[in-house]
Parts: structure tokens; C-alpha cells; sequence
């Protein structure tokens, strides 16, 4: 089979990953907290690198593309709900919860209270300060946040946000509902505030992913042409030997 037969093939498969990226990018805009992924890819000869030598191995395996994701944790936008427990952090910092898989991160500050005045995710799992999991007094009123994320009741200090900040956010991957699994990035001192009444939104710029998938689909459009116009040319040639027997 022709060469650029995979090259066009390998241009699809390609054009076809950055598109769901940015389609779920699209999808989340009014999500809160959430970060945009980007694709890129990794493009390799797996054959040679292995060194089997196959017959087929320039033209099968060259430029086989390994498709990848990051996420660009830039500052979303803040919106003012004066929700007292709704929460915005500005700077590099994640808020921590528990979970049944062990702690995580997130930039969704929308809180609860939930059974005996414990600090809770919509979904229903613990916020945790530096002392555990939050709990607030009954009878103490709407709690008032500081900046550093000290909570207080009246004049009572209860608890401090448990942030976290790392030195490069490259190892943390996704895991559900806005949140992400540190693996083994390594903590780095928080830069930055929170903000009580505030949640930030969505990074994901609307009109520049508009454009981006515009001409994501163009260059689909593209690539799918030439592998049909080359399987038109391999049918031909395949006609013309079988009419020669």
C-alpha cells in the first residue's frame, strides 16, 4: 500500500483526538473550575526503535503518532454569587477533599453544610482543614473565610483550608467531577487568596475554541480527502493488475 496512505491515516487519527479535546473544552465553559486540556502528540517509529527490522516498517510504522493530554491550569474568572459558602481561590492553590480513593484536589469551591455542620462537596464527601475534615458550630453562625482560608464563626477560629500548591502541576491528572490526583507532583508553598462569596469559572476561552474547532474540522476535511483519493487510486491500480490476469 502506498506510504502516504498511513501518513494520511496517521493525520486523521490525529485530527480526530484534538477535536474530541477541544469539544469537551466547549462542553464544560460553564463549568465551574474547570481547567482546558490541550492534545499534543508523541511521533515515533516503533518498528525500528525495537529493531525487528521488518520489511514494512518505513512506511507502516513511521510517524506512528502517540496522542497525548495536558491541562493548562491558568486562572479562570471570578463571579460574585455572595454565597457564604461558596469559595474562589486566586493563585496557584487547589482546596482538598476526602474521597473513597483518597484525597483530592479542586478549584470548585461549592460547598455544603452537610451532617452535624461538616463541610461537604455537592456530592456529599468532607472538605478538609488542617485539622481533618471541617466542622462547623450549629449555633455559631455563618462562618466569615480570611484570605489564607482561616475560617471563623463570631470570633471563634475553627479550621484553615488545607491548600495545596505544587511546583510543577504536570503530574496531576483528572479524576471526576472537577477534580484532580496529585501523583507525584511535589508540594510547593501557596501563592494567592481566597475569596468568600466568589466561584471561579471555566478557563476555557469560548471564541478562541470556536475557531480552533473550525479549523480542526478543515484540516479533518483535508486528510479524509487524500485518503480517499489514494484508496480510489489503490482500487484502480488493484483493477487494472486483476483486468491484466
Amino acid at each position: 500500500m502506498d506510504p502516504a496512505y498511513y501518513v494520511a491515516a496517521g493525520s486523521l487519527k490525529a485530527r480526530a483526538y484534538q477535536l474530541d479535546t477541544v469539544a469537551n473544552n466547549l462542553a464544560n465553559t460553564q463549568t465551574v473550575g474547570y481547567k482546558t486540556e490541550r492534545a499534543f502528540f508523541t511521533i515515533f517509529n516503533k518498528a525500528k526503535d525495537q529493531g525487528r527490522g521488518l520489511p514494512l516498517s518505513p512506511f507502516v510504522n513511521e510517524g506512528t503518532i502517540y496522542p497525548q493530554k495536558d491541562i493548562a491550569f491558568n486562572q479562570g474568572p471570578t463571579k460574585l454569587t455572595e454565597g457564604k459558602l461558596d469559595f474562589a481561590i486566586e493563585g496557584n492553590a487547589f482546596f482538598t477533599i476526602q474521597t473513597p480513593q483518597g484525597d483530592r484536589l479542586t478549584r470548585d469551591g461549592r460547598f455544603v453544610l452537610g451532617a452535624n455542620g461538616r463541610l461537604e462537596t455537592l456530592d456529599g464527601l468532607p472538605v478538609l482543614g488542617k485539622n481533618g475534615a471541617i466542622t462547623l458550630t450549629a449555633d455559631g453562625g455563618a462562618p466569615a473565610v480570611s484570605s489564607d482560608g482561616s475560617i471563623y464563626q463570631g470570633n471563634n477560629f475553627i479550621d484553615q483550608f488545607d491548600l495545596k500548591a505544587f511546583e510543577d502541576t504536570s503530574p496531576l491528572t483528572r479524576a471526576g467531577w472537577g477534580r484532580f490526583e496529585s501523583g507525584e507532583a511535589r508540594e510547593a508553598p501557596v501563592r494567592g487568596r481566597v475569596i468568600q462569596g466568589y466561584l471561579e469559572q471555566s478557563s476555557v476561552d469560548l471564541a478562541s475554541s470556536m475557531v480552533e474547532m473550525i479549523r480542526l474540522n478543515r484540516l479533518f476535511e483535508m486528510s479524509q480527502k487524500i485518503a480517499s483519493t489514494l484508496t480510489n487510486d489503490l482500487d484502480a491500480r488493484s483493477n487494472t493488475i486483476g483486468a491484466g490476469q
